[in-house]
């Protein structure tokens, strides 16, 4: 492995290659009335222990001087507006290179498994692969999925961490489908470690907590949780509970005790 890109994955990855990491890269989607201070939110993350902060270039501006050497730096470098016709057709919407001259230890770039324009995003993925190859720059590819004739959602998700662990990635970070019976077969089918992705806010944080752990056991080795951890009245709490599960391998009862 090229030395950067093993400089860069050691500031997402702990010495155990565990992570938490926390994305607030939401704001093209919506309105987040707590993604109106992103400064006090950083100051929560690093007082949870999270790993690193998944964000866009504006936001990485805003906030550089605050997660300088306490988190590593994960750039969104796809996406679609909340006000557009589809939110599911991904476009390249920041430069590789670009990314690598912020600071950025990893990109990540999100392809929707099962959509019409599913071979135009994965034409995409290949590109930026082969120039974040050459940076030396850790590549994450992001699944999730739409409904399609072919396949249910499990399995589009399955198939998804496949295609992309074989065309260049160095960590999926996915979805998970309802169906727990899918979980380890979803990250065995991986080439690389897989981390969870977390979705929209539950509606009680020992669900949160749940989930990391059935994922954590199920072979993941960390997750990428925004809205139940931003949108928790208390962020660094829940943050210091999912390190417990996800780097000390506690359940979810135990950690739920910091809750």
């Amino acid at each position: 492995m090229n030395i950067g890109k093993i400089l860069r994955i050691s500031r997402i990855l702990d010495e155990n290659g565990k992570t938490v990491i926390v994305p607030i890269d939401h704001g093209i989607e919506g309105y987040y009335p707590e993604l109106e201070r992103p400064e006090q939110l950083i100051n929560e993350f690093i007082e949870g222990g999270a790993n690193a902060v998944l964000l866009r270039r504006g936001m990485l501006e805003k906030v550089a001087l605050k997660i300088a050497g306490k988190l590593g730096v994960v750039y969104r470098i796809t996406g679609a507006t909340g006000s557009s016709p589809d939110v599911n057709d991904q476009r390249v919407i920041a430069s590789t290179y670009e990314a690598l001259y912020r600071g950025a230890d990893a990109v990540v770039f999100t392809i929707i498994a099962g959509h019409p324009k599913e071979n135009d995003m994965f034409t995409m993925f290949g590109e930026v692969s082969d120039i974040a190859y050459s940076l030396g720059l850790p590549l994450i590819g992001e699944v999730d999925a739409v409904p399609s004739p072919k396949a249910d959602r499990g399995e589009l998700l399955r198939q998804g961490t496949r295609y992309l662990s074989e065309e260049g990635a160095d960590l999926i970070k996915t979805y998970f489908p309802e169906d727990e019976s899918f979980y380890k077969s979803i990250i065995k089918y991986s080439l690389v470690p897989v981390i969870a992705a977390g979705g929209p806010k539950m509606d009680n944080p020992k669900k949160v907590l749940e989930f990391a752990q059935k994922v954590m056991e199920a072979g993941a080795v960390g997750v990428c949780f925004g809205r139940n951890v931003w949108q928790y009245e208390r962020p660094s709490a829940i943050l210091k509970a999912l390190s417990l599960i996800v780097k000390k391998g506690k359940t979810a009862e135990e950690a739920s005790k910091l809750l």
